[in-house]
């Protein structure tokens, strides 16, 4: 189940910055971060990091490693 305490924290985030950058690991909330940028039409993109873990970022003219431009 995912915890509505996250999900208004990040959505609230996201209406007031416009920019989501999010580290998780559970598969239903991925999901639900990933329709609601594409509902949004917003470019994003998913860094799978291993063992189940993924980081989703709006921001994607960075690498996630060196924080250099890409």
């Amino acid at each position: 189940m995912i915890n509505p305490n996250w999900w208004k924290r990040v959505a609230t985030k996201y209406e007031e910055t416009g920019s989501v950058d999010e580290i998780v690991s559970y598969n239903g909330a991925a999901q639900l971060l990933i329709e609601f940028l594409s509902k949004k039409n917003k470019m994003f993109k998913v860094y799978n990091m291993g063992a189940g873990v993924k980081r989703i970022t709006t921001d994607t003219q960075i690498c996630p490693c060196c924080k250099k431009s890409l």
